[in-house]
């Protein structure tokens, strides 16, 4: 019968690492306590000052990818998704599936898709979310702020302070 290859994600290597130095145990105590193999966890072992540097760092920015035929079309996307963010423009994978076909078809490759396979593979190697943004402050104009705080002023009028109520987030059933 033979057994699906476990890989540690970076949080587990860590959590090995802090019982590998707390508790001094073999390698086989360790592979056999983490259910991985013994081979794995002498390369943990072996890369105990990197593993590290890398949970600090936590950024996909930093890590080096091998280069394929799609890796232009991935550093720009990623270009695209960090300026977007930066400016609360949400981004939708649509529109990334979208910049990929063209990005694929200007560069010369035929044989690219930009299928939701595709950009699910993007996403997890990327580590991003298509979130919706949220935040009242971004999403409303400066100077109609100023237009409304008069027209507000002007249809308060007549009324006590006591009867004015702000229900903006109130639910009315």
């Amino acid at each position: 019968m033979a057994s699906k290859r476990k890989r540690l994600k970076l949080k587990e290597k860590i959590a090995v690492l802090e019982v590998a130095e707390k508790e001094k145990l073999s390698v086989r105590s360790l592979a056999e306590r983490s259910h991985i193999g013994i081979t794995q966890i002498s390369e943990l072992l072996k890369d105990k000052e990197g593993i590290p540097k890398m949970w600090v760092l936590n950024s996909n920015e930093n890590l080096k990818f091998r280069k394929t035929e799609t890796s232009e079309i991935d550093e720009v996307l990623m270009k695209l998704f960090r300026s977007a963010r930066a400016q609360n423009i949400p981004v939708s994978g649509v529109l990334f599936q979208e910049k990929a076909r063209e990005l694929g078809e200007s560069s010369g490759l035929k044989t690219f898709k930009a299928s939701n396979g595709w950009l699910e593979k993007f996403r997890a190697r990327h580590n991003i979310s298509f979130k919706q943004i949220s935040g009242e402050e971004k999403s409303v104009n400066p100077n109609e702020v100023t237009e409304w705080i008069g027209r507000l002023k002007s249809l308060l009028k007549g009324y006590d302070d006591k009867d004015i109520f702000n229900a903006d987030e109130t639910g009315v059933f």
